[in-house]
């Protein structure tokens, strides 16, 4: 057993082990929490029926690597309230839902139909059931319906899993509906009296909590016999904020218990044949009891491990008891539906295992690489020993505002309102960071709606003069964003599409270096040499972002795109993205192409050729890679090599690749070929 003071020693490098590899630093963290509420306000800003919210890891500043991106869609043109509750007159054109809490376990509930707005969307019409004299919402017809439209919406064949509509796919979004409740809700009233001796949560957070009340998700207690009518009440915005009220070091301690939660997941499957047995709310939950319930002064670095072990305490306990109780509703088990019976008892037999292991239990799993075998090695606690240059501080900041920027628009709820929004915030940001996010937010706002104009353009005006006035608008529209790195190719595809094809091969040129380092994958080597030449005073981090930013190109059909991309963009309605390397590669063997420079086009094909197979950019993980490769070679004649790369873009199953039209693509070449040969024959 290690001694009080190693234990101390320990957990100091323990900490900084998570600020360096896993979590990220205080201001990191801020930052990727400060994004969430700045994008989510402007996102939401210009749209009054619906608002979309972002759950989970992400949206508490706490993702992890490989975590996955969940919404909430919230519909604002209903509205739950409890029977008896005054109506404002803002209501009067909403439908108005009204809780009926028979028969259901606490945290569930019946929605009865009160008032039908005008605005009824077709999917709650379709939901509505009589039982008696009343109509009530069937959560289960409800979630069905949003199933097919937004499948359909998307093109791609989605399902469901508890309240979310998902691919079931990592690192694609789960989606989740829901209605809004401005009320607090009355089993969750104790919550706002509860006695704390530690003072957290705050009043003014607390009296914040309730006034933004829950939501309702179509999703019934599968404790229950009948689920028909049941919905679950929401509490995901208190849940966040109560996340970013924590101190760096309970951070952390959250990160760990999802950390040790991945780790153990093998173990639960194969012992209980139910990996979900445990889930990252349990351990949310967890920390939220654990710090209500002591004292602010134990949540320090010194103490972090032992901080984990506080909450691993609880876990033990609840499993033990069989009874895990919601944060804000504590006579709903959390526990009730798996953790009970020979279940339990292998999940706490499992659990003792660890808890006997004590430090050592951070060396188990292979999901992530074992931070104990990091901790325990020599050379990597010299290293976390020694404080870091000045350069590495920077240099992580601003690649954690890099990996934020490329959230900051929802290009669908994108209007010039949104835009002037974003520049309105700019002119009263107090912080380099919200000045740098909230300009970036206007000009790539800018740039999206510069790429629809553009795209309307081609069928809308009429005269050639009035077409190039739009055009030069377009174009100034999208000069501010081109500076931002790998965004110069959307500047540089603009010129190609307008015939500027050697201004489009120079921006392409341009870029491509920076382009081959995809997702923040610098080589250190080029990342010292940046910031030994760059200025690292903090008012000149746009600057130095704008050298660091690559990220995937995304296209729309509705949008600037270039015409070879048609046949992906019928079949992904939504949006296709494109890593920055094979573009740029693409675009400058195109503009080659064009400007009947066959040398420019057989070194782009070699460039090609030269991508890693393993690279992040690489036909192995993106199928668009061979697609790109083979219009190459059908431009060109080369129509045995075209199919070859066509059949190899079908083969590639990667993300979306339902969507891949590649067949019909060969089928164009085959046809391309049988007329050259009736050609050669006439």
């Amino acid at each position: 057993m290690m001694a009080s003071k190693d234990c101390d020693q320990m957990s100091l490098l323990l900490s900084t082990y998570m600020d360096r590899s896993f979590l990220g630093t205080q201001e990191e963290v801020n930052i990727r929490i400060r994004s969430q509420i700045l994008g989510e306000y402007l996102d939401n800003s210009a749209i009054d029926s619906n608002s979309i919210i972002v759950c989970g890891s992400a949206g508490e500043g706490m993702a992890l690597p490989d975590s996955d991106i969940d919404y909430m869609r919230i519909d604002k043109t209903t509205i739950v309230m409890y029977p008896g509750e005054c109506h404002p007159p803002n209501l009067a054109h909403k439908t108005i839902l009204y809780i009926r809490e028979e028969d259901c376990r606490p945290g569930y509930v019946n929605l009865e139909l009160f008032q039908l707005g005008h605005r009824c969307e077709e999917h709650l019409f379709k939901s509505f059931v009589r039982k008696g004299s009343s109509l009530f919402v069937s959560s289960d017809i409800y979630r069905g319906q949003r199933l097919r439209r937004f499948s359909k919406e998307v093109g791609a064949t989605y399902e469901t899993s508890g309240p979310s509509i998902t691919l079931g796919l990592k690192r694609t979004p789960d989606n989740v509906y829901s209605f809004p409740c401005n009320s607090w809700p009355k089993e969750a009233r104790e919550w706002i009296t509860r006695p704390r001796l530690h003072g957290w949560p705050c009043q003014t957070l607390i009296d914040k909590i309730v006034q933004n009340g829950c939501y309702l998700v179509p999703v019934g207690d599968k404790c229950s016999e009948d689920t028909f009518l049941q919905w679950r009440l929401s509490f995901v915005t208190a849940e966040k904020s109560l996340v970013h009220s924590f101190n760096h070091v309970q951070k952390k301690v959250y990160a760990l218990l999802k950390y040790f939660l991945k780790q153990i997941k093998d173990n639960l499957k194969e012992n209980i044949r139910d990996d979900d047995i445990l889930c990252s709310y349990f351990m949310k939950i967890i920390l939220f009891h654990a710090i209500e319930n002591s004292s602010e002064m134990i949540w320090q670095d010194k103490n972090l491990f032992g901080c984990f072990w506080f909450c691993f305490n609880i876990l033990i306990a609840w499993v033990k008891a069989g009874f895990c109780p919601n944060y804000f509703i504590l006579t709903n088990n959390l526990f009730q539906r798996k953790v009970h019976g020979q279940n339990q008892q292998i999940l706490l037999d499992v659990l003792n295992q660890y808890i006997q292991m004590k430090w050592m239990c951070l060396s188990v799993g292979n999901i992530y690489k074992p931070i104990w075998q990091s901790l325990s090695d020599v050379s990597v606690q010299t290293d976390l020993q020694r404080p870091r240059p000045v350069w590495k501080i920077v240099m992580s900041e601003d690649i954690a505002t890099v990996q934020v920027l490329p959230l900051t628009v929802w290009t669908r709820r994108l209007t010039l309102k949104t835009v002037t929004t974003a520049m309105q915030l700019l002119t009263t940001a107090e912080t380099n960071f919200d000045e740098i996010f909230t300009y970036h937010y206007a000009m790539k706002g800018l740039q999206i709606l510069a790429t629809k104009q553009i795209n309307q353009d081609n069928v809308d005006v009429q005269g050639n003069k009035m077409k190039y006035r739009r055009l030069r608008k377009c174009k100034h529209w999208m000069i501010p964003t081109a500076v931002m790195g790998t965004e110069l190719l959307y500047l540089a595809t603009f010129h190609f599409l307008t015939g500027a094809f050697s201004k489009s091969l120079e921006m392409t040129r341009k870029v491509l270096e920076l382009a081959s380092y995809f997702e923040l994958g610098y080589p250190i080597e080029y990342l010292r040499k940046m910031y030994n030449d760059l200025s690292l005073k903090t008012g000149l981090r746009y600057e130095r972002l704008q050298k660091l930013f690559t990220q995937n190109l995304v296209f729309r059909s509705d949008r600037m795109c270039l015409p070879h991309l048609s046949p992906e963009l019928r079949r992904q309605s939504r949006q296709l993205a494109i890593p920055p390397q094979p573009y740029a590669l693409f675009l400058k063997f195109l503009c080659c192409y064009e400007l009947g420079d066959i040398g420019g086009c057989v070194e782009a094909l070699q460039n090609f050729k030269q991508v890693p197979y393993e690279d992040d950019q690489s036909g192995e993980k993106h199928w668009m890679f061979h697609t790109l490769l083979g219009i190459c070679y059908q431009t060109i004649g080369d129509y045995d090599k075209a199919i070859r790369a066509y059949m190899q873009s079908d083969r590639s199953k990667t993300l979306l690749h339902e969507c891949n039209p590649a067949f019909d693509r060969i089928a164009v070449v085959y046809l391309c070929m049988y007329a050259s040969q009736t050609s050669d024959k006439g």
